[in-house]
């Protein structure tokens, strides 16, 4: 922009016209530069929902795998704890029996 200095004088045309070529030069960068910065902003966005994504199907295997073995030591549990109580019948029919051969 030109600098008016001390006078007074009325702007002409030509000071508008350098004005308004100085805005629109202003305008046009502020533009590029904000457009820019919104690409940049959008690729970090992408790139921060795509490292997103991996981290929760990596945490999904996780928990799949944690429930799995879980499951798997539950099932074991039920199926011993339907299993003890036979074992144990017998095992006192047999301590029993050789109880009883003993005292003979």
């Amino acid at each position: 922009m030109s600098d008016l200095g001390s006078d007074s004088a009325p702007a002409t045309k030509a000071d508008l016209a350098a004005v308004k070529s100085e805005l629109k030069s202003d305008i046009a960068a502020s533009t590029r530069r904000l457009a820019h910065e919104i690409v940049k902003t959008n690729a970090r966005v992408d790139r921060l929902g795509d490292d997103l994504r991996g981290e929760m199907r990596a945490l999904r295997g996780d928990v799949a795998k944690t429930m799995d073995a879980a499951v798997s030591r539950m099932e074991t549990l039920w199926r011993e704890s339907a299993l003890l109580p036979g074992i144990i019948d017998d095992h006192d029919r047999r301590i029993s029996a050789l109880e009883t051969r003993a005292l003979r």
